[in-house]
């Protein structure tokens, strides 16, 4: 499409607009003429096209700006289902915990009745033998029941230590569920506070291609960017610094001013001090009167 039908058509929108806010036909036609002669076109065509130059603009940054707004909406579901994964990672342990616990509970009961078994069983085979001893058994009778007994105890021994060991496998199991337990809390609470993100999103954070492509007009409109927009808004305001000589101009400005001061600052070193009688009024007039003692 050629320069001239562009505009031709943006002329002839333009027309359309001005036709449709007048009620009389002939007005429409009139000003319909009026506005295709080569005279008026000359005149409002550079308006027409800077309008539209704007209005495109404006589109273009809130494109841009939805374009934002997509892109943080997929990084705040991305978020989301991370966090998911790793709510049903904790949930799936938490489960394998609670079989762990049940079973470390069976086999403690088991483990502490057959420690009674044996304490029993020591119990009878130590009551035994110091009956034989009474009763006056043989060498050989006492004998065996004396090893019995030594046995009992041992085995009593060995079972009570297994209990012990069940009970203290199936504490360290409860301390790991309360642990699990209280992990599953906190990401759910991490899963509802992303997917309440994800739901109701925040402002979305201003790119660095749209900082890039409209950061300068929003920061001469006063619209607000966040420091990454900032950031490359303000490098490009940098770099058009130094390629139109302000950043020059500014260093300049700069070291003559600091000149100024350490010139203030040497002459008022050689004035007498301030309340002195000798001191001038405007000591940094060209031409001043010594204020005479008093």
């Amino acid at each position: 499409m050629s320069d001239e039908t562009i505009v031709k058509q943006l002329l002839d929108a333009f027309a359309d607009e001005v036709a449709n806010g007048i009620s009389d036909d002939a007005a429409k036609a009139t000003v319909a003429q009026l506005l295709s002669t080569q005279q008026v076109t000359d005149v409002v065509a550079p308006s027409v096209l800077r309008r539209q130059v704007i209005q495109l603009h404006l589109l273009a940054a809130n494109l841009l700006d939805e374009a934002d707004r997509m892109e943080y909406k997929a990084e705040l579901r991305k978020a989301a289902k991370a966090v998911d994964g790793l709510g049903d990672e904790a949930r799936l342990s938490e489960a394998h915990l609670v079989e762990a616990v049940e079973a470390a509970i069976q086999a403690e009961r088991q483990a502490e009745d057959e420690a009674r078994d044996a304490a029993e069983n020591h119990r009878l085979a130590a009551e035994a033998e110091r009956d034989g001893q009474h009763q006056g058994l043989s060498a050989s009778e006492q004998t065996d029941r004396l090893v019995r007994a030594r046995a009992a105890a041992d085995v009593a021994s060995r079972f009570q230590a297994a209990a012990e060991g069940a009970k203290a496998h199936h504490e360290s199991l409860e301390r790991q569920l309360v642990a699990a337990r209280d992990l599953v809390r906190s990401r759910e609470v991490a899963e509802a506070a992303a997917y309440s993100l994800v739901k109701n999103p925040p402002k979305a954070p201003t790119s660095a291609y749209t900082a890039l492509l409209d950061g300068v007009r929003r920061l001469l409109w006063g619209q607000e960017m966040d420091k990454q927009g900032m950031a490359v808004t303000a490098g490009l305001v940098q770099d058009a610094a130094q390629k139109t000589g302000l950043t020059r101009h500014v260093q300049a400005t700069a070291i003559e001013e600091h000149d100024k001061e350490l010139l203030a600052r040497s002459f008022d070193r050689r004035m007498p001090a301030p309340g002195h009688p000798l001191r001038p009024a405007n000591p940094t007039s060209a031409v001043f009167a010594v204020r005479p003692p008093t």
